[in-house]
């Protein structure tokens, strides 16, 4: 880091008089981030195959005889389940034919936890000497659990342990989209919180060399220089070509080829090498007639020229779908031979697609969603949250249940709102969508769609606050003639410290100015549904209101801290009323009348098993489930090839077992809804409409068994 001087934040002239900070590598080298191999990160839209892939990777580089770990950083870990194995977040051994493997699921509170407890005292000392804070104020905020910590420490943790062994190669399992932009984005992070810290630190520089004649670089000098160092190292391991790669997995389906487009606009801006595009899960040529795959291949080769457009000089490679989910290494083992192949799979186009039947043609599906609409969302619920595993259709089922609570009350105010940073919700609706609320062709009523832009609410928050800030020492500054350089920065810094994840938090109020009547006047809308981020996200977002309060009130006492200087005035009632909304956001979604959680997932083990666990934890957040959707399920009746039958007969086994395991964890009652795969998925809202029309409920079918 360069030297730091008051011109950053504070006002002009004291930077001349601020000594800067020296550098510490002379008598305190940082730790160099070499794992001594390789990343190779593998990223892309929730539930395109993220996770099979990284894994199928690191067995086939382990099988030529490499050294290699396969780690996770998605909250909502299931590189255990595909590899069939329980892991933790210490390196555990794969037995390979050859080479070495080791796998490992990070936990990055506990990483944060262990990344503090070896630098809690020099923060300490940093804070003493470089701000007003007490012993009391400065352990609050150390001791602050912070939900989200998987962006800021994730990347720190994963060099970590890469660090642990002599790893030829490391194989990351990355969190979806959005979240894995900001986990890449963590190294500007880290060096913003050493700026943050120098800028504490300067006061005590300052008046170190005015009255000790002198200043000498000690610890907490080192330990500001090591935090942005690390933040440097990381920036440079991710944009280096030889030691970093991304491999970007999608689906041949239309919302994942966009999101795509998205991903990799963004990675290339950052200076991210990629590696291959891979298409994955094509569904290879059947055996004997088949409608479904017939109408997927149909689809597919839709989507492949979309990728071809897009992705035009990037290398492509094409891996064909699995017989069976798979799991385990031998599974894995032939997933990895597909991502090696020299053709890239480029055999899996030949040939012409498929004609459609006209019997698929002039199918019409009629009626309206009344046997599961009443399930999913009771008639007092005001907030309907849908969330799950990434990539099973909550955008879609959200968009869908959002259309015909419409449907059914015209007159009702509904607001459809996406909260995912990687939003779909326009692909899903054809129809471009933003910040502003906007209505929907062809609904008439009180509909109307949001994609919730996180990032744009902090920033505005963030300038509010500042604003504040200036406005308040420059009254200091116009009452006393003194210029309280050191002590506006700290407190504009203050900002900087903001829990992970605060930024889709302080957007998330949106919900409660959209159903909580404002200054004695009528709510905004009558009804949310919420199209949530994937499972690990999504409860961190759940957890967080709580968190964030408590943020809320630490910042405030902080605040208060200065009263002897300045008056907190309207930047103390800002923080008061952020304070009141995150309580009643809180008190909304643990309102099991007012709010209910729709779990959307697949009828694979996968799914499933990462369906339990959100369940458990969902109760434990004390938060009501009104229904689990099982969607994309094979429609019966329709011809169909052996491996089709297979699948169909593997999905109805899935569904049993959901049905068993997860009846204790929802309410009384038949909570499942079984919604008809389609190819492609249903897009706007005349589709949506008419997909919708066919979703029921198992016991609708005869003997109460799933169809």
């Amino acid at each position: 880091m360069t030297s730091t001087s008051a011109t950053s934040r504070g006002p002009a002239g004291v930077a001349e008089r601020r000594p800067t900070r020296p550098r510490t590598r002379g008598r305190r080298a940082a730790k160099t981030i070499d794992p001594g191999g390789g990343f190779r990160f593998f990223g892309g839209k929730g539930g395109v195959g993220k996770t099979t892939c990284a894994a199928a990777a690191a067995i086939g580089l382990a099988d030529a005889g490499r050294r290699v770990l396969v780690v996770s950083t998605d909250p909502a870990h299931s590189l255990g389940d595909a590899l069939a194995t329980r892991l933790g977040p210490r390196a555990s051994r794969i037995r390979t034919r050859r080479g070495q493997l080791y796998a490992a699921e990070l936990d990055a509170e506990r990483a944060l936890a262990r990344w503090l407890t070896h630098r809690r005292e020099k923060l300490r000392v940093i804070a003493e000497r470089g701000t007003y804070l007490d012993d009391q104020d400065i352990e609050r905020l150390l001791r602050l659990s912070l939900p989200g910590v998987d962006e800021l420490i994730g990347l720190i943790e994963l060099a970590r342990v890469a660090r642990a062994r002599p790893y030829e190669d490391v194989v990351v399992d990355t969190a979806p989209t959005g979240h894995t932009l900001r986990f890449l984005a963590m190294p500007e992070t880290v060096q913003r919180i050493a700026a943050v810290l120098d800028h504490m630190y300067a006061k005590h520089r300052f008046l170190a060399e005015r009255l000790g004649g002198g200043y000498r670089p000690d610890p907490s000098d080192a330990l500001i220089e090591e935090i942005d160092a690390e933040g440097r190292e990381l920036q440079a391991l991710l944009r280096d070509r030889r030691r970093s790669s991304f491999w970007w997995v999608l689906l041949p389906e239309a919302l994942s080829v966009e999101e795509a487009k998205d991903g990799l606009r963004e990675l290339s801006r950052w200076g991210m090498p990629v590696g291959e595009v891979v298409v994955n899960r094509l569904t290879p040529p059947p055996d004997s007639p088949c409608a479904r795959c017939g109408a997927r291949i149909r689809s597919e080769r839709v989507a492949v020229r979309a990728v071809r457009a897009a992705f035009r000089g990037r290398p492509l490679r094409f891996v064909a779908a699995a017989a069976e989910e798979p799991r385990g290494l031998g599974a894995l083992r032939a997933i990895g031979r597909r991502l090696t192949d020299a053709s890239r799979g480029e055999g899996l186009l030949a040939g012409p697609p498929p004609r459609a039947p006209r019997a698929e043609r002039r199918r019409r599906p009629t009626g309206r969603p009344k046997e599961w609409l009443g399930v999913v969302s009771p008639d007092a619920v005001r907030l309907l949250l849908f969330t799950g595993k990434g990539g099973v259709g909550k955008t879609t089922c959200a968009a869908t249940a959002a259309l015909a609570l419409a449907d059914q009350a015209p007159a009702r105010k509904i607001l459809l709102l996406s909260t995912d940073p990687a939003h779909s919700l326009g692909d899903v609706l054809a129809v471009p969508l933003g910040d502003p609320a906007r209505g929907l062709p062809d609904v008439s009523g009180g509909l109307r769609a949001r994609e919730l832009d996180a990032d744009r609410e902090f920033r505005r928050r963030q300038a509010r606050y500042r604003e504040a800030v200036d406005q308040l020492f420059a009254a200091v500054r116009r009452g006393t003639g003194f210029d309280a350089a050191f002590d506006r920065a700290v407190v504009q810094d203050l900002m900087e410290l903001a829990p992970p994840g605060i930024d889709e938090l302080l957007a998330m109020l949106s919900v409660t100015e959209a159903l909580v009547p404002r200054d004695g006047g009528a709510a905004a809308y009558d009804m949310v549904v919420v199209d949530t981020a994937p499972t690990g996200h999504a409860l961190r977002l759940l957890a967080l209101p709580r968190v964030a309060l408590e943020w809320v009130r630490a910042l405030l006492a902080i605040l208060l801290k200065y009263r002897a200087v300045i008056r907190p005035g309207a930047l103390a009632q800002d923080l008061v009323e952020m304070s009141r909304d995150l309580r009643q956001l809180d008190a909304l979604l643990r309102d099991g009348g007012a709010t209910r959680v729709v779990v959307v997932t697949h009828a694979a083990a996968l799914p499933r098993l990462e369906t339990l666990r959100l369940l458990e934890r969902l109760r434990e957040l004390r938060m009501a489930v009104s229904a689990v959707i099982v969607n994309a399920v094979i429609a019966p009746g329709a011809p169909r090839c052996r491996r089709c039958a297979r699948e169909a007969g593997r999905q109805r086994r899935e569904i049993g077992a959901l049905r068993s395991q997860s009846s204790p964890r929802l309410p009384t009652g038949n909570p499942l809804i079984l919604t008809p795969e389609t190819a492609p998925p249903p897009r706007g809202v005349r589709e949506l409409r008419r997909w919708g029309v066919r979703w029921m409920r198992p016991d609708a079918s005869p003997g109460g068994r799933a169809r």
